[in-house]
């Protein structure tokens, strides 16, 4: 039996670790302190003027960071063994290709630490080969703001996900699911420099579960086809590389359990609800002209936004069964239950699963706080906000209600009448094409 040990926490430092065995992963609380946590963070950048901006953007902060600057992928490669870093930020153009090695060392030898890629608007082609190993892009040349914020919610996500609370709730699964034999060759295939997307759609082929919910998918209102896709290369063509990549991580997992072990928690229940805010969330992103990556990412958390009712409800049935049941008897939200019983929610449970299968920070933080949007720092519309909204739209029978004071932070509560429309459309669409 291969027994290997590998960082399941991001942040200042180990929270925990799991040991892999047999393809689970066996969480093992390491001892909290209460020493602050050193926030170090490491920018690389061959480019002078992109450097010199870096360093200037950095003083304000010096008080809260310590911040190392290299000129050069094999200088940052020798420097990561000064760590550890919290973050590494890396230009995606840097010279001889070293912005890949630098990711995949980082992760090989501090897999806590956050990635974040610099990305100018003609690197696309770059930018795809490096998606599997970063956790946040930004813009370049980067904002100052955009940079402030995304330091911020980088630290306040890893808080929220060292918190005892969630420590001690993952300490109690008996399993968290490791990353599909499947998404791993795809993600090998798709960092080649010559990846083929017949050969992605080979290997969706070869397992028959995925890919009939990778078909599904496709079909639905999420995705919204012109043309149906009747085999999983179409669909894969259509839906590229990367899409199919993370698409194939929800559907395995959808598909890993027994459904009439779990009852009365349904898992069809819930990934149709996930498709469905999955499509509106996306809906609500191209209406408020995000980037074509926060429409997709909006996509992607809303299909992954509940993912921790699966996680409790597999590996804690009878403590679930209980949530559900207090949930009817008192009237209460699915979240409010499961913090009585648990003393932490859903929401935390799905982020820590998505931060330990190293997706990417704006998926990570849409589930995360997609019930308390108001917790996490910024004031720019994002993923969470896009599945916040589409999660309160789609649940209004049920009392659901928007964080006013988080949308009024974003300047965006006059939008709500352009959703509800947006709402009706996806529902009727849901309708007319079925997700089962």
């Amino acid at each position: 039996m291969l027994h290997s040990t590998v960082g399941v926490q991001r942040g200042g430092g180990p929270v925990a670790t799991a040991r892999c065995i047999s393809g689970l992963m066996e969480p093992v609380p390491a001892p909290m302190n209460d020493r602050p946590m050193h926030r170090r963070i490491l920018f690389v950048a061959d480019d002078p003027h992109l450097h010199r901006f870096l360093r200037q953007l950095m003083e304000p902060l010096e008080g809260e960071w310590q911040a190392c600057y290299c000129r050069s992928g094999p200088e940052a490669l020798k420097q990561l063994s000064d760590g550890p870093y919290t973050i590494v930020v890396a230009d995606l153009r840097l010279g001889g290709g070293y912005c890949q090695e630098l990711l995949i060392q980082t992760r090989e030898q501090a897999p806590e630490t956050v990635r974040i890629v610099l990305a100018g608007p003609g690197d696309q082609e770059l930018l795809l080969r490096v998606l599997p190993l970063t956790q946040r892009i930004l813009s370049k040349p980067c904002d100052p703001a955009e940079l402030y914020a995304a330091l911020q919610r980088t630290h306040s996500l890893r808080e929220l996900l060292r918190s005892p609370a969630v420590v001690s709730i993952i300490g109690r699964l008996g399993q968290i699911p490791t990353l599909s034999t499947l998404y791993s060759r795809i993600s090998e295939e798709l960092l080649k420099p010559d990846y083929s997307l017949a050969k992605v759609g080979e290997l969706v082929s070869q397992d028959p579960g995925i890919a009939a919910r990778l078909l599904q998918v496709a079909n639905s209102a999420l995705i919204g086809l012109r043309r149906p896709a009747t085999t999983p290369a179409q669909a894969v063509r259509v839906l590229g590389g990367e899409l199919t990549r993370t698409l194939v991580l929800a559907a395995d997992l959808f598909t890993r359990y027994n459904p009439a072990r779990l009852k009365p928690f349904s898992i069809d229940a819930l990934w149709d609800h996930s498709q469905a805010v999955a499509a509106l969330a996306g809906k609500i992103a191209q209406s408020e002209r995000l980037d074509d990556r926060s429409v997709r990412d909006s996509t992607l958390a809303g299909l992954f936004h509940d993912i921790g009712q699966l996680l409790l409800a597999s590996q804690m049935p009878e403590a679930y069964r209980e949530v559900l049941s207090l949930a009817r008897r008192e009237g209460l939200a699915l979240a409010a239950a499961e913090q009585q019983v648990f003393g932490a929610t859903h929401a935390e449970v799905g982020a820590y699963l998505l931060g330990v299968w190293g997706l990417h920070d704006p998926l990570v933080e849409a589930v995360a706080w997609h019930h308390a949007p108001e917790q996490c720092p910024g004031t720019t519309l994002s993923p969470l906000t896009t599945v916040h909204v589409a999660e309160t739209l789609l649940n209004e029978q049920e009392a659901g209600r928007p964080n006013v004071g988080y949308l009024e932070r974003l300047g965006i509560e006059d939008h709500w009448n352009r959703w509800h429309d947006l709402a009706r459309k996806v529902e009727t669409a849901s309708r007319e094409v079925p997700l089962k």
